[in-house]
């Protein structure tokens, strides 16, 4: 059953895909089913080093962990290694009471309730896979329940952040939109009837630029370039920044 807390949010997760506060977004989501305590997104790959996602800033054990310790994480071993992965992977079901009696364990995992921690696995390259890890403080009962809650959502996160990571990754590589591919495919925008300075929003906007940066730009209030777009998003037939990018990242 669809747990309408964790569905409530969803427009919210869609809508965030491209912008920078995509990930924290998707923290907060997930963290909608009571009892989840703690949640974090990490980046990890097998030629770098891992990157938090979501929230403030590291804590001195997390900077630690990145810098060297999750070389011992048995789920950063299950990540970047070829074992065969579920949908959600707990770690009671990576590691044995040897770990659990280690100086690891009670650094990384009891003092900071990972105890009974799961993890959302997906992959966004063949070097690169995002993991949700989240945890309760209670009883496995408690995990167990959450993950049975979460499960009927994971395809549509699992798709968020898939097209969260390919605009990303058409962005950093200068794929997203360079102007002269805009420019050839004006004739779209002509028939849509966009306004000059609509098309001028498309174009920043496509460029990553945030409302803020276009405002600044353009010399005009947000308000105004948040108008434009509710306007470019009408006559386009679109609900999104996510559907007005897949209209020319190809």
């Amino acid at each position: 059953m669809l747990n309408t807390r964790l569905y409530d949010t969803l427009p919210s997760l869609i809508k965030g895909i491209g912008e920078h506060h995509f990930y924290d977004q998707v923290a907060y989501s997930i963290k909608a089913l009571d009892p989840i305590s703690n949640i974090r997104i990490v980046s990890y790959s097998k030629t770098n080093h891992p990157v938090f996602l979501s929230g403030s800033e590291l804590s001195e054990i997390d900077e630690v962990y990145c810098e060297s310790a999750y070389l011992l994480d048995p789920v950063y071993d299950m990540i970047c290694g070829n074992r065969d992965q579920k949908e959600l992977v707990t770690l009671d079901s990576l590691v044995n009471d040897d770990f659990r009696n280690s100086a690891y364990y009670d650094t990384f995992y009891q003092r900071l309730d990972w105890c009974n921690e799961t993890n959302i696995v997906i992959g966004t390259s063949d070097d690169t896979k995002i993991c949700i890890v989240y945890s309760t403080k209670d009883n496995g009962a408690s995990i167990q329940a959450v993950n049975r809650e979460l499960i009927p959502c994971i395809n549509s996160i699992k798709a968020a952040i898939l097209t969260h990571e390919r605009i990303g990754n058409a962005l950093q590589a200068n794929q997203a939109i360079n102007l002269e591919n805009i420019n050839s495919r004006s004739y779209i925008l002509e028939y849509q009837h966009l306004t000059k300075r609509e098309k001028e929003i498309v174009k920043l906007i496509l460029t990553g630029l945030s409302s803020a940066a276009i405002a600044e730009k353009c010399f005009v209030s947000e308000g105004t370039v948040k108008n434009h777009r509710k306007n470019i998003y009408r006559k386009l037939n679109i609900k999104s920044q996510a559907e007005l990018f897949r209209k020319f990242i190809q």
